[in-house]
């Protein structure tokens, strides 16, 4: 009898403490002394008023002064991480610097246990302020592409989308760069994190008919319309037979054909097309002569170069791009300029960084109080010996058109005939903070901000407006050119090259 008695209480105790469902631990945050707050602001500030190439260009010192100041008296309860970085980011954005964020610290990047931003069930199309449903992925069928979103919840589509715009960087006073990140994830990470937008989410709609209703929806399950069919292969083979007639493959790297590619735009090969999505590419010198010395065997006259989806990358590959566009020697940078002797200098900098920078800057001289540096593609360039086009050239920009690849458009345009069709650049006509990004650690809470240490200067000789560089045939596009992925910055490229032909064909 005893010896049932101990093994029923063995029994039990063993249950106690092996339970079959643990319970998954609750994300608790760590809180960070309004102390500790305060002396990472100091570091901050002190570090950006000494070191940021552009913090009093679009801003006077006496405005940023204030904006600094009123964050501080923010400071005057404990927070944490993520409290913190949205008390920053407001302030980080009146810099006007498209470069310069604040971002979360490497622990909290890492963790699986944060909560997660829920993204609303439907594509996000945005026109002057306003919001419209593309393609949806909703449980209510109704919502067609196209239908207006007046109201996320109780809160006005405007208000939501004016919060999430205090909230991104960009260059001066750009708001297609904005717009592009908003329309991307921005905004709903914003209705998420700072109006508590969760599933299900309440709607107020204006659909096709001007009717307007609420609708609460979720997200609906996956099912085999929403993945798509074909897979992407993962080579290119060499195929003339086979192969388009308008498209030119000079290597058999898919990858690299999604980043950069060559197109023939009529059938007589006089018209060709260079997308390039990203400065980001390898053997870029190579890939550059194959392709020119294919438009001048093809004898064309007139070139597009689509920048829309480039939001920058080494600003050397636009230089060699660059080379073949030009008769004359041309600068793409005019001038890498620093506030400080050394840049690499600050203690709460990457070491990796800094060493990259003073690997691939060297002090050139100090002017007007600004530090200027060299680079191999700073200052005056060499056009290419062979190969250079010399007919008509069409860029396509948009908000995405960031950094180097605003640089390269500006400082072409500004030593050449170009036409720019589309949208007004993400990246400023005067040039931008860029080269290296440093990226600084605060001390106590771990957030990390990272800015340019230099002003990079391009060709242009236009005032500093704060502005990209503004189309000669803007293009604007309705909501519906948007669902059905009506392409109208080619068709009037197109349009203008056909009238190009038309007169010379009259002389």
């Amino acid at each position: 009898m005893r010896f049932l008695v101990l093994l029923m209480a063995l029994t039990i105790s063993t249950a106690y403490c092996f339970p079959t469902h643990p319970k998954r631990a609750t994300y608790r945050p760590r809180v960070y002394t309004v102390e500790q707050l305060r002396s990472d602001f100091m570091v901050l500030r002190k570090t950006l008023e000494e070191r940021h190439p552009s913090l009093y260009r679009y801003a006077s010192r006496e405005e940023m002064n204030r904006n600094f100041d009123a964050v501080f008296r923010q400071l005057y309860r404990p927070m944490t991480e993520v409290e913190y970085r949205e008390l920053l980011r407001p302030l980080i954005v009146q810099i006007r610097c498209g470069h310069t964020d604040v971002q979360e610290s490497l622990t909290s990047s890492r963790s699986t246990r944060k909560p997660q931003p829920e993204w609303l069930p439907f594509d996000i199309i945005i026109q002057n302020d306003r919001m419209f449903i593309g393609r949806n992925r909703s449980t209510d069928s109704t919502l067609v592409c196209g239908t207006e979103v007046l109201k996320l919840g109780n809160y006005p589509v405007k208000e939501v989308i004016q919060a999430a715009r205090d909230r991104w960087p960009s260059d001066g006073y750009n708001q297609t760069f904005k717009t592009y990140f908003l329309e991307l994830y921005h905004l709903e990470e914003t209705y998420w994190r700072h109006f508590q937008g969760r599933s299900p989410w309440t709607l107020t709609v204006r659909d096709t008919t001007a009717a307007e209703r609420i609708t609460t929806v979720r997200r609906r399950p996956v099912s085999s319309g929403d993945i798509p069919t074909t897979t992407t292969p993962t080579t290119v083979k060499r195929n003339k037979k086979n192969r388009h007639k308008t498209e030119v493959s000079f290597d058999e790297d898919a990858k690299l054909q999604l980043i950069r590619s060559l197109h023939f735009l009529n059938s007589d090969s006089t018209a060709a097309m260079l997308i390039i999505n990203s400065f980001g590419y390898d053997r870029y010198a190579s890939f550059h002569r194959e392709v020119f010395e294919t438009l001048e065997k093809r004898k064309v006259q007139d070139l597009v170069i689509d920048l829309r989806q480039n939001t920058g990358g080494n600003a050397e590959i636009g230089s060699d791009l660059m080379s073949y566009l030009m008769k004359s020697d041309f600068r793409q940078v005019d001038r890498a300029e620093c506030r400080v002797r050394r840049p690499n200098s600050c203690s709460y900098f990457d070491r990796k960084e800094k060493r990259v920078l003073r690997q691939n800057f060297r002090f050139m001289k100090a002017e007007g109080g600004r530090y200027q540096f060299g680079k191999s593609n700073v200052g005056w360039n060499k056009p290419a010996s062979d190969h250079r086009f010399s007919g008509k050239i069409y860029i396509l920009t948009s908000g995405r058109t960031f950094s180097a690849a605003s640089i390269f458009t500006a400082s072409l345009k500004a030593q050449r005939p170009v036409t720019v069709i589309g949208q007004e650049t993400g990246g400023g006509e005067a040039g931008c903070n860029g080269g290296i990004i440093q990226t600084m650690t605060l001390p106590e809470t771990r957030l990390r901000v990272r800015f340019p240490v230099f002003w990079i200067a391009t060709a242009s000789r236009n005032p500093d407006q704060g502005r990209g560089v503004m189309p000669d045939y803007p293009i604007d596009y309705t909501v519906q050119d948007r669902i059905k992925q009506r392409d109208r910055d080619l068709e009037k490229a197109l349009e203008l090259i056909q009238e190009g032909k038309r007169k010379m064909t009259v002389r």
